[in-house]
């Protein structure tokens, strides 16, 4: 009886690499003109007009909407089809709860093991986004952002705890988008509540860096705009 060849000594072959598929171009597109304000919360996004602008088959944008209503940008209505989010101050409290005891714990670790390096990209990330800012270029405050915070939870070897971080990212960039507006904040204050955990991460000290990343998340004004109101 013969026998089947034995997989473990042939070569791994992998498919060519493909070009970003138009889904993700479409996607990211989309993902920008919501945190940037251009797309409001409340608007609808009107499917054919949508796929006539990019270019694209109905079937593409309705991938792209089903994966901006995974991230929480929008909302799928029934014979209303897709809706931007208008975030609550209870889903930015909720995702900043999760983030904040997340990365608080893991600053514990960034405090001793950050190198030079990396504290230098840090502040010179807290420059770029007042710079940012000043362009009203939101998406790019919101990208640099995670990439500040994500160097501080990326110094815990925990890999759960920066996957369980990281699937916050999209929903975290329309929520600095809904904080700026409405606490209109100036570029040299947001750069400076950045500025402040480089200082204290530089001190090392474990449970001071804990508390000052998580009261950088949970010490927030969670009023709304229907709040202030009231």
């Amino acid at each position: 009886m013969s026998q089947l060849p034995s997989p473990l000594g042939e070569p791994i072959r992998f498919e060519p690499a493909k070009p970003q598929s138009l889904a993700d171009v479409v996607l990211s597109d989309l993902q920008r003109a919501i945190v940037n304000g251009k797309l409001r919360p409340g608007e609808h996004l009107i499917e054919t007009d949508l796929a006539n602008q990019f270019h694209v088959s109905r079937a593409v944008m309705r991938q792209a909407f089903q994966e901006l209503s995974f991230a929480g940008l929008v909302e799928i209505r029934p014979r209303r089809g897709a809706v931007v989010t208008r975030m609550s101050s209870a889903v930015a409290r909720d995702v900043c709860t999760v983030r904040g005891l997340l990365e608080g714990w893991a600053g514990r670790a960034a405090c001793m093991k950050l190198i030079a390096a990396e504290k230098r990209r840090m502040r010179d990330i807290c420059d770029e986004m007042a710079e940012c800012l000043k362009q009203g270029d939101i998406y790019a405050v919101a990208n640099l952002d995670i990439e500040f915070h994500g160097m501080i939870c990326r110094a815990d070897p925990n890999q759960r705890l920066f996957t369980s971080w990281s699937s916050l990212n999209t929903l975290h960039g329309a929520l600095i988008s809904s904080r700026v507006g409405i606490h209109h904040y100036e570029p040299a204050v947001f750069a400076g509540l950045h500025t402040s955990l480089c200082e204290v991460l530089e001190g090392g000290d474990p449970d001071e860096a804990e508390h000052a990343i998580r009261y950088h998340y949970l010490g927030t004004d969670w009023k709304d705009h229907a709040d202030r109101e009231g």
